[in-house]
């Protein structure tokens, strides 16, 4: 599959899907200040995310705390159920603010047929992704893990204007790469930092991690 054109197709059938949910009166929009835990009722609402960022963790039942998968503008929070784990108990923390989109479950059942269908075709397809994109990383030592992770956000760039080279938002920190990667901050930081003086990434004046040889991180990593 090609994740790029993917996830153009995914953020068309969002942002579609979006527009009619905005025009019924059982969608409202709402705001949730943050940075803190996400506590919503997953039950009964999905959350569609216009502004900021949602981590997500898996908390095993032996308490365990890893990394599940993110949202991020035009993401869908709760449309789907948690796929493979059945016992297990998640987790969903902010980065700031969030701005967003709260649509009823019970309300998607007078939402058009094929329009359903594609939203939720498309979100299980990108669910898939990131699971499969977790499980890889289980056989990859810690170099590996953070060229993998920096691979996978590459794929889903646009082109830098400044350099036209691939830049990585803002929000994607160390502190971010290192809870993605199950690795502490500081193990990160040294990676990064060989990674910038090998001249395979530097930052933009607006502190961006940019990618300048996706190429060694695509050898390096099997990706």
């Amino acid at each position: 599959m090609n994740f790029i054109q993917f996830h153009k197709e995914l953020f068309r059938i969002n942002s579609k899907f979006s527009e009619y949910a905005a025009n019924h009166a059982e969608a409202q929009e709402f705001v949730f200040e943050g940075p803190g835990l996400f506590q919503v009722d997953l039950e009964k609402y999905a959350f569609l995310v216009y502004e900021g960022v949602v981590l997500k963790y898996h908390i095993s039942p032996l308490g365990k705390m890893l990394y599940d998968n993110f949202y991020t503008r035009n993401s869908f929070i709760g449309l789907l159920p948690n796929i493979f784990y059945f016992d297990d108990y998640f987790e969903y923390t902010t980065l700031g603010n969030i701005r967003g989109l709260k649509i009823p479950l019970s309300a998607l059942e007078t939402y058009p047929d094929d329009l359903k269908n594609e939203l939720f075709l498309r979100n299980i397809q990108r669910e898939l992704f990131w699971k499969d994109s977790a499980a890889r990383m289980l056989g990859l030592n810690l170099k590996e893990k953070i060229y993998y992770i920096l691979s996978i956000i590459h794929s889903f760039r646009g082109i830098n204007p400044w350099d036209n080279t691939y830049s990585i938002p803002k929000y994607i920190t160390h502190e971010i790469l290192a809870n993605v990667a199950n690795v502490s901050r500081t193990r990160v930081s040294y990676v990064m930092s060989e990674l910038q003086k090998e001249n395979v990434i530097t930052y933009s004046k607006e502190g961006k991690i940019v990618i300048l040889d996706i190429d060694f991180l695509h050898d390096s990593c099997g990706y």
